[in-house]
């Protein structure tokens, strides 16, 4: 089942909590409405971290590094769990106009979606471990810009994309009574972190930023699908070499926002 939807605009500015999603990873809905994010882990060019960002009111933000060599799953649970699920933003009924003079900036559906182009696709286990998130509204948080001319190639043909999201994000409003728990494993060591935290101010926001990027940006446009395959299957049977979709670009000027994109699978 796909990601439940709703049209109301997530708080992307007021939000308690975001959380940010970055570089190679894989989303997926889950059990009981949750959100699935597999973090790709066949390619030694990418490493993985988690940061936390706080900011307190009429403060810089600061940051903190909670995790990198992450060894079991990653658990984001609003507690008492609200029941609302996950969702995805989705202002205006299908199908999706990829162009930013029509559709919404923070629209869900900006995102690479491979489950259009392949059926009964999935990721083994090269994108463990497996972060999970109980509750919140994903969105469009940082599309790319146009000049790129990106294209989606497959069997030859060329889809334009016109834009698409080089990140993702999820924002949770804690409701009166929560609270956000992050717990993990790290090198056989449970961890656990709180937010809000106790002694910070009652407006202060945070985000918990997932990382699986480069640690030296490559100021060279490339396409990052092939990395994805590596770790994607259909009916558990590797997908055709000549199936597989690839992306080009102009040849207009590069940015550090991507290609390291996460990408979806939303059937």
């Amino acid at each position: 089942m796909p990601f439940a939807t709703t049209t109301v605009q997530p708080l992307t500015a007021s939000s308690k909590v975001t959380v940010k999603f970055a570089g190679l990873m894989l989303l997926r809905p889950g059990a009981n409405n949750s959100c699935e994010i597999g973090i790709h882990r066949f390619n030694n060019d990418h490493s993985f971290q988690v940061l936390l960002i706080v900011k307190k009111p009429q403060r810089a933000p600061t940051s903190l590094r909670l995790t990198g060599s992450l060894t079991r799953k990653f658990k984001i649970e609003v507690t008492p769990d609200p029941g609302t699920g996950v969702r995805a933003y989705t202002p205006t009924p299908g199908p999706f106009v990829r162009d930013d003079t029509v559709s919404n900036e923070l629209d869900f559906r900006w995102a690479i979606d491979l489950s259009t182009a392949h059926a009964n696709i999935d990721f083994n286990d090269g994108a463990e471990p497996i972060a999970t998130l109980n509750a919140g509204v994903l969105y469009t948080p940082t599309l790319t810009p146009t000049a790129l001319v990106p294209q989606l190639v497959q069997r030859n043909v060329r889809t334009p994309l016109q834009r698409f999201s080089a990140d993702l994000a999820a924002a949770i409003n804690l409701p009166l009574g929560t609270r956000l728990e992050l717990t993990w494993e790290e090198l056989g060591e449970p961890r656990t972190y709180t937010l809000p935290r106790p002694l910070d101010p009652p407006a202060t926001t945070y985000t918990v930023s997932l990382m699986n990027d480069p640690p030296v940006f490559s100021p060279v446009l490339h396409d990052e699908l092939p990395h994805y395959y590596r770790v994607l299957h259909s009916a558990g049977q590797p997908i055709d070499p000549g199936a597989r979709c690839r992306m080009i670009f102009g040849p207009g000027p590069t940015t550090d926002e991507i290609p390291c994109m996460p990408i979806v699978l939303n059937p």
